[in-house]
């Protein structure tokens, strides 16, 4: 699944058959996904990242030199909205670790609404292939932000110095500057770029079980300063939210993507082992597998471009969307990876197999950028909660915006 040519089949195979559903308006220059995808490929031929290729600091590296090879062939910081999101689903076939291949992340925060001088400093480099992480998570309060102990102190010359200790924190060496959120001195929640470099960044790695592609673990702040010119604009609650309604189904569609690399496997091997001869016919059971898995992975990765959508266009339920389909999302390419992984039979759990990588890979994305059943409760609080809990149809909600511009 990430030999040459995989990210391009996963376009021809999974995303032209739904052009017309998932781009009604043609607003995607196809051309240059397309473009993209063989940009991809040919980066992983020269920096091979396999399952066969332990995780560690080599991956790291091979990771962050296709994520610069991209960026040197103009394929840095993509697109919003569909365009970025298809993209992920492309670098996802070839390996969920791809992530990161292409897009600012969350680097975007920085993007949106950081300073004149913030995002001269960062930007640039980011487009460049560097990476940035977030610093969200607490060790006493898991992902809720309104629980954050984090603060700043105002120093002796004005600047702040922030204190305190994130949990679950990805990139953690490779990340180039963070996007922290913590207390300002006043109380606020906000959010700063702080550089990577900064003296009193302190890193402890936890090896995971899946997404080792990149170092996670845990980052303390000990009088860490920021300048005024490093906090973001905005309250720090409601930049967590724009950015997580827009985020989520980026990494949705990264997950979709490495669940239909394996569903491709599973059918080639079945056909050819039928071929063959090995096979006098297939199983029902195996044949009902591989339908349900079809239609499961389609209907998710549509409602995941629904959501994009909403994000891109600001609507007002685009938090509920993102988070609903995210873990809609997820818990369905989890499903269909351990249902179909059973048909590769022994070899398909072999460790340095794509498959046993991306079931690792997927099992962590049921908890990274949120918990998917503290997602569902979020959608189901919405709906019970809501003085209008009918949400009308996505068509319809849609239809003042122009989908041209």
């Amino acid at each position: 699944m990430s030999e040459p040519g995989s990210a391009g089949k996963s376009i021809t195979t999974w995303l032209e058959p739904l052009r017309s559903v998932l781009d009604p308006c043609r607003r995607v220059d196809w051309g240059r996904l397309t473009a993209l995808g063989d940009a991809l490929d040919q980066a992983l031929a020269n920096h091979p990242v396999g399952a066969d290729l332990p995780a560690g600091a080599e991956r790291s590296r091979r990771l962050r030199a296709v994520r610069r090879e991209l960026a040197a062939r103009g394929h840095s910081s993509g697109e919003p909205g569909l365009f970025q999101l298809l993209v992920q689903f492309v670098c996802g076939y070839s390996d969920i670790d791809l992530r990161d291949a292409t897009g600012l992340g969350h680097g975007t925060l920085i993007a949106r609404h950081g300073s004149p001088q913030t995002r001269e400093r960062w930007l640039p480099r980011l487009g460049a292939g560097e990476l940035a992480g977030i610093a969200i998570t607490e060790p006493h309060g898991g992902s809720r932000p309104a629980e954050t102990r984090t603060s700043a102190a105002v120093g002796e010359d004005g600047t702040w110095l922030v204190n305190g200790c994130k949990t679950w924190i990805s990139r953690l060496t490779e990340a180039t500057v963070f996007v922290v959120f913590f207390r300002a001195p006043d109380g606020q929640l906000v959010a700063a770029a702080v550089d990577a470099a900064q003296p009193g960044l302190r890193r402890r790695p936890i090896p995971p079980t899946g997404l080792a592609g990149w170092t996670w673990g845990v980052l303390e702040l000990d009088a860490v300063r920021v300048h005024q010119e490093d906090v973001l604009h905005g309250d720090g609650m409601a930049l967590l939210r724009e950015h997580f309604a827009g985020y989520r189904p980026l990494v949705t569609a990264t997950a979709l993507g490495g669940a239909a690399a394996v569903f491709d496997t599973v059918a080639e091997r079945l056909s050819a082992r039928q071929t063959s001869g090995e096979l006098a016919r297939l199983r029902d059971s195996a044949l009902i597998s591989l339908g349900r898995a079809h239609v499961q992975l389609v209907t998710s990765l549509l409602g995941t471009v629904m959501a994009a959508r909403f994000a891109e266009v600001g609507h007002v339920e685009a938090e509920l969307w993102g988070a609903a389909t995210k873990a809609h999302g997820i818990d369905t390419a989890n499903s269909v990876v351990s249902d179909l992984a059973l048909l590769l039979g022994a070899s398909g759990f072999r460790a340095d197999c794509q498959a046993s990588k991306i079931r690792r890979d997927l099992s962590g994305l049921l908890f990274a950028d949120g918990i998917h059943d503290s997602l569902y409760r979020t959608a189901g609080r919405h709906h019970t909660t809501s003085a209008n809990p009918v949400v009308p149809a996505p068509r319809a909600r849609l239809e003042p915006v122009s989908m041209t511009a």
